[in-house]
């Protein structure tokens, strides 16, 4: 074989692998998220009444998002939780983790999550008579499920096509914890069991990156970069950031926020980069009676919704 062809082979060579990298790299047609279908699905989880473990309400619900998730995902599996409660070890926490994914086979993978249950006291309540009642969870709860809930409705409608698969997983038994610090620490509940609990029995699970969704709903949405995703995630929280800038998301500023001990904790321990997208400071619902549907925006479940489609269907770097 003559140099010229040995050459003119290697010179193909590269140019094929430059135009595999190129596209790869190229975004997806945008699908368009809308703010109103998400925002009646906080209304249809809100109807069952708060999602407090244990409930009726919580087991119609956990029905509900699995018949949902089958009509859009290629696989839907649950992880049956169970977790002895530190205050009683004669009882235990139950609950189900819902696992929705896309191209399950692949391996390279995209995680979205939210968690689906709810306090079940509202023990920030401004009247102290309500402090016992369950939280009803429009936003803490609902408006991140709502917001994956359309992206799955759009996996399924825009199937993404450059080998990424994706895993949008709700988490149970985030919303238990033990706030009280006169509570004695061996008789603490967590918070994010479910969550621990996926990292714990999934060890082999890798995704590129991911995003939690917690509380996206309010008002008047605001969006800091949460303490940990900065410290641990900063390439992610940079491509969320610039994602919102292309969309308008102007309830994302560009500032540090609280770090939050929230679902993506585990992850971030075990080197998986996993960004909470979190309203901070809490808003004024948070943990009271007056989480309801009334205080969430369609136009704030939008933005989140359009910062999530643009970084799933978007370029794969900045």
């Amino acid at each position: 074989m003559s140099r010229r062809l040995i050459v003119g082979g290697v010179v193909l060579a590269l140019v094929a692998v430059a135009a595999l990298v190129w596209w790869l790299r190229q975004p997806e047609p945008m699908p368009e998220f809308q703010g109103s279908r998400a925002y009646a699905l906080v209304e249809a989880q809100t109807d069952f009444g708060p999602r407090v473990p244990g409930t009726p309400a919580h087991d119609s619900t956990r029905v509900w998002l699995v018949e949902r998730l089958q009509v859009y995902a290629d696989q839907v599996v649950e992880q049956q939780l169970r977790i002895p409660d530190p205050r009683d070890t004669t009882r235990a926490f139950t609950g189900s983790n819902i696992i929705a994914s896309w191209q399950p086979d692949l391996r390279r993978r995209i995680l979205l999550a939210a968690h689906w249950d709810t306090r079940p006291v509202a023990d920030n309540d401004p009247d102290s008579t309500k402090r016992l009642q369950p939280v009803l969870g429009a936003n803490d709860g609902a408006s991140g499920v709502a917001v994956l809930l359309e992206v799955a409705r759009l996996l399924d409608l825009h199937p993404l096509t450059r080998g990424v698969g994706v895993d949008v997983v709700l988490f149970d038994l985030e919303d238990l914890g033990t706030i009280d610090p006169s509570v004695p620490a061996p008789q603490r509940v967590p918070f994010a069991m479910g969550s621990e609990m996926f990292v714990l029995h999934n060890p082999t699970y890798r995704p590129e990156w991911g995003i939690l969704l917690d509380m996206v709903g309010d008002t008047n949405l605001r969006i800091p970069k949460e303490g940990y995703s900065v410290r641990y995630a900063p390439e992610v929280v940079d491509r969320v950031w610039a994602a919102a800038r292309r969309v308008g998301a102007t309830a994302f500023v560009d500032e540090a926020g609280a770090a939050i001990q929230d679902d993506h904790v585990p992850f971030l321990r075990n080197g998986i980069p996993v960004v909470d997208l979190i309203h901070t400071p809490f808003p004024d619902t948070w943990h009271t009676t007056s989480d309801t549907p009334a205080r969430v925006s369609p136009e704030s479940l939008e933005q989140v919704g359009r910062v999530v489609v643009a970084m799933v269907w978007g370029p794969e770097s900045e």
